[in-house]
């Protein structure tokens, strides 16, 4: 099912989502575009390359509350907090942050132990996957070609959208995308035209190179481990490295999280909340050791854990090329020349 609006129309768009329940769309802010939970239809955008931070949040929240308790003399009451989540619409997220959600659905879902906030959160969702327009160069930090990401690629998508002229043109991939659109009567349905522009932006989005060398998965897994130590090559791609964190808290496959309790007054919450393993403390013991005291060691950790240990434990790479960690990095590193340094050696 192919359907279609006009783009001086999203904002009614956007209203008619609203009442199917919570909607997550780019809003446009003074410094970047990143989804919101809407409240004003008339603030979503599409005139965006892509957000500065990926809408992993809406699945897996920077922090949230497991378990509430009271504290009193001799006694303790605590309640698991309910995973209450109403049905959704995650609307215009590129492929390449589409594809990192099925990368974190293994660790989430597919590792034995199956986190019931992600797994209620993804099944509410209905994702609606926004196509890079391939007439445009790509961003210079993007690689996800070379993970076999397409610029218009809908697999991962509920329904899959892209713009034509002035309109924009939604296409359904599975029953849940089919049934979302069924609901909308702001929609109208597409012309035989508007069919072949969508199956030709598909086809044009294949053909799109943001990097040219080829990233095969057992092949850098076997390179990684092979130059584990190898100090003085992790010393030299991480020398400008300032061990902040950014790279890690804007990637769409970063699932790293602590758990701690916060207390006041004797009322408290036991909390989950992003954590990096580029933090000094990631890995502090309580006996004062830490593993990993440098920063080539951290880093080290954060390239092999994708490229390498994830492939391994996952049969994938935990990375989707979105280019956002070098487009954040305060020292402009960039992973994908250090990955194409390591499978050279």
């Amino acid at each position: 099912m192919l359907k279609k609006i006009g783009l001086d129309k999203l904002g009614g768009l956007a209203a008619a989502l609203m009442e199917k329940g919570p909607l997550y769309a780019p809003v446009r802010d003074e410094k970047a575009v990143n989804f919101q939970a809407i409240q004003d239809p008339a603030a979503v955008t599409l005139d965006f390359y892509n957000t500065a931070l990926s809408p992993k949040f809406v699945f897996f929240p920077q922090s949230e509350d497991l378990i509430r308790y009271r504290l009193e003399k001799g006694n303790a009451e605590a309640e698991a907090v309910p995973i209450a989540v109403a049905p959704s619409v995650l609307f215009g997220v590129r492929p390449c942050d589409v594809q990192s959600f099925a990368i974190m659905d293994r660790h989430f879902l597919g590792a034995g132990i199956i986190d019931p906030y992600w797994k209620e959160r993804r099944d509410k969702t209905v994702v609606v996957g926004f196509a890079f327009d391939p007439s445009l160069p790509p961003d210079p930090a993007d690689f996800y070609n070379t993970l076999a990401i397409q610029a218009a690629d809908p697999s991962g998508s509920d329904v899959f959208m892209v713009k034509k002229d002035g309109d924009l043109l939604l296409k359904g991939i599975t029953e849940k995308g089919e049934a979302l659109l069924k609901g909308l009567a702001v929609l109208e349905a597409a012309a035989t035209a508007d069919e072949a522009f969508f199956d030709e932006t598909l086809r044009k989005g294949r053909e799109v190179k943001t990097r040219f060398a080829e990233i095969k998965d057992t092949e850098i897994a076997g390179k990684l481990t092979g130059i584990f130590e190898k100090t003085a090559f992790w010393e030299e791609v991480s020398a400008a490295c300032i061990s902040c964190g950014a790279c890690t808290f804007v990637c769409p496959t970063c699932y790293c999280f602590d758990i701690n309790d916060e207390t006041l007054f004797r009322k408290g919450a036991r909390k989950r909340f992003w954590d990096a393993c580029m933090f000094t403390d990631f890995t502090l013991e309580a006996s004062g050791h830490n593993p990993r005291p440098r920063i080539f060691q951290r880093y080290r950790q954060k390239v092999c854990h994708k490229y390498s240990y994830h492939v391994t434990k996952y049969g994938c790479i935990s990375c989707v090329g979105c280019g956002r960690c070098t487009r954040s990095c305060p020292v402009n590193i960039d992973i994908f020349s250090i990955v194409e340094k390591a499978a050279k050696l």
